[in-house]
């Protein structure tokens, strides 16, 4: 049996290896693009970091990748060795189908316990770096906050343009605000400025200050679009402009889902996020979204043993070598999985136990697959 189960352990894990790589790959790649690679073009990041902060990000797509390919290398793998009829001689040696496929289940549960210490402990680690990667390469030179040449609008009711930018001194500096209605109601333009962080009340930099010289503003009257009124005009030799820092990448307040375990279950205890005058029923449901979130990364985890018992008789009904065709099975079924665990996250009402119809989809589809399971070894 030792050679049967290294046969089937070394099939399983090289498939899904396989399978999890491409996922991974997947739903970091366009993450990657969209917000590293920008950090790249725009030079607050250099490639080192870059390539530190694309390694942060793996931590947090393994456990959605996991399921996905662990599903994916049990139906390859059982599908491999069913079209070459080594399962069929396995059982007819008198081994059941349960027992041939303990290697792969138990190499599930192992992945499935690695998952939830993933969610609960490295992933919250690493999007914490991830973020702090970000923040400090704005407090490094805050002026990588603007790109040259680009308009920035990352602030609210306002749009910035710098010409040139070379270390923290920005040179051309537009700045326009923008009314609730769209309307421009202010413009500034300064020869130079300077930028620098600015702690808020918490001791974090979260304001972007910048320092203009030779300013020259325009006023524009209020609904006033057709420009019909004149303009007032103002010179200053110096001026400082505020803008928050929340919009900017690595900023804004931590999700429940980057809370470490023992973050957790304070947040359980004492809510997260709250006002100072949070009235009990804020307190109560923001205990519950705690409770919840804590179910879901573990329900979540265990979602991968649920689909590798299902993935073992699934094999057998699909029984084909061709590798695209069981992938398209295992990616069907995932999706199914996913759109139960979506279905579950809906439910609100504290009297439905939300936090424990999180275990739904993962216990639906383990009685399925170990159903399934007794079935087929007994046919």
């Amino acid at each position: 049996m030792r050679i049967l189960d290294r046969l089937v352990l070394s099939e399983t894990a090289g498939a899904a290896a396989l399978a999890t790589g491409g996922c991974v790959f997947i739903l970091t790649a366009g993450n990657l693009l969209r917000q590293v690679a920008g950090e790249v073009a725009a030079g607050r990041i250099d490639t080192l970091q870059a390539l530190e902060l694309a390694a942060l990000v793996i931590p947090s797509t393994l456990p959605y990748a996991l399921p996905l390919g662990v599903l994916a290398g049990i139906l390859i793998a059982f599908g491999r060795l069913g079209a070459q009829s080594e399962i069929t001689a396995m059982r007819a040696g008198g081994v059941p189908l349960a027992r041939i496929a303990a290697p792969a289940i138990v190499l599930a549960g192992a992945l499935a316990a690695a998952a939830a210490y993933l969610n609960l402990e490295v992933a919250p680690a690493a999007n914490t770096a991830y973020r702090s990667i970000l923040r400090g390469a704005v407090a490094d030179n805050p002026a990588t906050a603007l790109v040259p040449g680009e308009l920035c609008r990352d602030f609210p009711g306002v749009v910035i343009r710098a010409g040139s930018r070379e270390g923290g001194q920005l040179g051309d500096l537009w700045v326009w605000q923008v009314g609730e209605d769209g309307q421009l109601t202010q413009s500034l333009h300064a020869r130079t400025a300077f930028a620098q962080l600015v702690p808020g009340e918490d001791g974090a930099a979260d304001r972007l200050r910048i320092a203009a010289r030779d300013v020259r503003v325009e006023q524009r009257q209020a609904g006033d679009s057709a420009r019909r009124q004149t303009s007032t005009y103002a010179s200053l030799e110096r001026a400082e402009l505020d803008f928050p820092l929340r919009r900017t990448a690595g900023s804004g307040a931590r999700k429940l889902r980057w809370l470490t375990t023992s973050e957790l279950l304070e947040a359980m205890d004492k809510g997260w996020n709250l006002p100072a005058d949070a009235k009990p029923g804020q307190v109560a449901a923001s205990r519950l979204q705690a409770r919840r979130q804590l179910h879901a990364h573990l329900a979540g985890a265990m979602g991968i043993l649920s689909l590798a018992v299902l993935a073992v008789p699934l094999s057998l009904r699909v029984g084909r070598r061709e590798t695209f065709v069981n992938a398209a099975v295992a990616l069907g079924v995932a999706l199914a999985y996913y759109a139960l665990t979506s279905a579950a996250e809906w439910v609100t009402d504290p009297a439905l136990r939300p936090e424990l119809l999180a275990w739904a989809p993962s216990l639906a589809i383990l009685g399925l697959g170990a159903a399934l399971l007794r079935r087929a070894d007994r046919s």
